[in-house]
């Protein structure tokens, strides 16, 4: 099998890192509670463009500090506080040992995303990771996904795993993936539904295996 996998918010709790990380760096600059609810709500999950929330984050606070410096603290600062979800390392590599291929395609800085998969360990329990610094496209574009899997030998459709409707699912299908979704509890509100979707990671990980063994058993193979 060969196994997709999203990083922030999929393998790894990366908005618990924020707010762990903001609450100290806002706690440095003098501000409050609701200064830290503010950039909890404003970073959007990470997709609020970093230049954006740096300027609003200097008109806020009256900081002197400039955008670039900014904006290098807001994409660098909580990479240390990053954790894996519970388990996932785990399994990962249970599943790597079983055969299963995996490739983390993420979006994000080079020497951001890097930082995350050295601090959580992930880097030793993937055969690729796949940044859209890199390669100059992001998700959903079907170009990343397209050099995720490029030479990867595969006997059937990958499954790209992730918790973004857009990034994750619709583009991966679009990319020609089966695709689970980790919802956080969210119900779908996007198009075409994933072929797979649960609370957290490793449920939908459990649904994707039950899937993939189904399958097995059909005398031709086919999908459901």
């Amino acid at each position: 099998m060969l196994l997709l996998l999203d990083l922030d918010n999929t393998l790894i709790d990366r908005d618990d890192a924020f707010a762990r990380w903001a609450a100290e760096f806002l706690d440095e600059l003098g501000g409050g509670p609701e200064d830290l609810n503010w950039l909890l709500k404003a970073d959007g999950h990470g997709y609020t463009h970093r230049a954006v929330l740096a300027d609003g984050l200097r008109d806020r606070l009256g900081l002197t500090t400039s955008r670039e410096d900014l904006v290098q603290t807001l994409l660098l600062g909580h990479a240390p506080f990053v954790r894996c979800y519970s388990g996932i390392l785990d399994r990962l590599a249970g599943l790597r040992a079983a055969g299963t291929t995996l490739v983390v395609v993420t979006n994000g800085m080079i020497e951001q995303q890097t930082q995350k998969l050295q601090v959580t360990g992930l880097d030793a329990v993937v055969d690729r990771v796949i940044i859209s610094e890199a390669i100059g496209v992001k998700k959903p574009d079907p170009t990343i996904f397209a050099a995720a899997i490029e030479g990867l030998a595969r006997t059937e459709d990958p499954w790209m795993v992730g918790d973004h409707a857009e990034a994750d699912i619709s583009g991966g299908r679009a990319a020609g993936c089966r695709t689970g979704w980790v919802s956080h509890g969210r119900r779908w509100a996007g198009d075409e539904p994933p072929a797979v979707s649960a609370t957290t990671t490793l449920d939908v990980l459990d649904r994707i295996e039950e899937t993939e063994r189904a399958e097995s058993a059909r005398p031709d193979g086919s999908h459901a």
